[in-house]
């Protein structure tokens, strides 16, 4: 009976981590463990930041990032991380949070743009 038991934890333990149930993630909780092959290259996503900047953020920012309404962009020395975290929440009576505008991949995608000016 033993036996069975410590083979049957055995294997499910030897499931849940082949399985994926541990894994790594990125900022919008995607499986980041396995690199992505099909993912666009990065000037491309930063190109397509770039049309989401213009769509929705040069009104503020203005149309090269310098600023207007809203802060120069260019080298604001933010992590990655903090600059989607500011594209989705927004702050309070400065900045419209875009988490219920934006999919997660186009957040990403004006990170990339953001990035590319520093």
């Amino acid at each position: 009976m033993t036996v069975k038991l410590l083979a049957t934890i055995a294997l499910v333990a030897f499931v849940l981590t082949s399985s994926g149930q541990i894994y790594n993630t990125n900022l919008h909780g995607a499986d980041v463990s396995q690199p992505a092959t099909n993912s666009p290259p990065a000037k491309a996503v930063a190109i397509s930041g770039r049309t989401l900047f213009l769509r929705n953020c040069a009104h503020c920012h203005g149309a090269d990032a310098h600023g207007d309404e809203g802060p120069d962009l260019h080298g604001i020395g933010w992590t990655n991380h903090e600059i989607a975290i500011r594209i989705r929440k927004g702050k309070a009576g400065q900045m419209t949070a875009f988490a219920g505008k934006l999919q997660p991949a186009e957040i990403d995608a004006l990170v990339a743009y953001v990035e590319s000016l520093k």
